[in-house]
């Protein structure tokens, strides 16, 4: 089984990233000639938020072609392991939109909590070694999920022999399960307000150590920066970009974080040139929203739409810049 997910079904152990780079790779080899290819990264929040389907481009033979690549739980570290996994693989797109996650920014920098071993593989352990705080750990962990991936992958492994049913308490959105064409994950049409709440507050202590302390850290900066630096020597025209935050969730920021996070953006355009697209206060109803971050169904057509309209095609259209 270690051999097996290493290399013919890297769905095995990571199903969201195995499933998604198959689709990709028959979208790269099915398009027609001038129609550019859009890949897009980020979190949780863009697995359910971000629609390629409702941005509205149709399917012309000149329209973009969006895809979203996008991996639950991925900050900074995950999203350059996705495009590294990605051109390793010999997918190379036009465009790549990355999504900045504002809290990622101001954690400790080393992805090792972020990143499951299980899910990683070999090539993985020589990407992410510069920014981790301990390879050796990091590697010790991998070689031990390795080794019983048979127990370590059983959640995987069940949810892709058709038994997801069996398993309790696991999204199965986390498995690869319910994903359509263009790689997006549909949310809930809507949720009971006690839910809202009740996931709302979990939320909150879920994010509170990110906000102690508020400032960008070295290593995930040196993270986007090296991120820049890849999509510049392969060509791609890189664009970051922040999904929309409910009310709630923007007030949990200490003073003058958001604002750190825009300066230092801002930062990134004056020296490497991506623009940013920032979306973090276009949806100002809690009620479109599961837990102050993720998208109901309705606010994710609404968002994409607005998205397309107003960012990702006037960026397209104008070459990249």
């Amino acid at each position: 089984m270690a051999v097996v997910v290493e290399t013919v079904r890297p769905e095995w152990r990571d199903p969201e990233y195995g499933d998604r780079l198959k689709q990709v790779r028959a979208w790269r080899d099915s398009r027609t000639a001038g129609r550019p290819l859009v890949v897009v990264v980020g979190s949780s929040r863009v697995t359910s938020g971000f629609s390629p389907a409702h941005l509205g481009f149709g399917y012309t033979p000149t329209s973009p072609l969006v895809y979203n690549f996008a991996h639950t739980s991925y900050g900074p570290a995950g999203e350059l392991l996705a495009t590294r996994r990605l051109l390793d693989s010999g997918v190379v797109p036009d465009h790549l939109l990355i999504e900045v996650m504002s809290p990622f920014l101001g954690g400790d920098g080393v992805p090792e909590s972020m990143i499951r071993p299980d899910q990683t593989g070999y090539a993985d352990l020589r990407r992410l070694a510069p920014y981790r705080s301990d390879p050796g750990k990091a590697t010790r962990a991998w070689a031990a999920a390795r080794l019983s991936s048979w127990s370590s992958l059983r959640f995987s492994l069940l949810c892709h022999a058709g038994a997801e049913s069996w398993i309790v308490g696991i999204n199965p959105a986390s498995m690869g399960k319910g994903m359509q064409v263009g790689g997006w994950t549909p949310p809930p049409r809507s949720v009971a307000p006690e839910y809202r709440a009740a996931r709302l507050e979990w939320t909150r202590g879920g994010y509170a150590h990110f906000f102690v302390d508020f400032r960008i850290h070295p290593v995930q900066d040196r993270i986007y920066r090296d991120l820049l630096d890849v999509c510049r020597a392969r060509g791609i025209r890189a664009a970051f970009f922040l999904m929309p935050e409910s009310p709630a969730f923007r007030s949990w920021y200490p003073p003058g974080g958001r604002e750190r996070v825009r300066e230092y953006l801002a930062g990134l355009t004056r020296e490497y040139g991506p623009p940013v697209f920032d979306a973090s206060e276009w949806l100002p109803d809690e009620a479109l929203f599961m837990d102050g971050h993720h998208l109901l169904y309705p606010a994710a057509e609404q968002f994409s739409g607005r998205f397309g309209r107003e960012c990702l095609g006037p960026w397209i259209s104008a070459g990249g810049r």
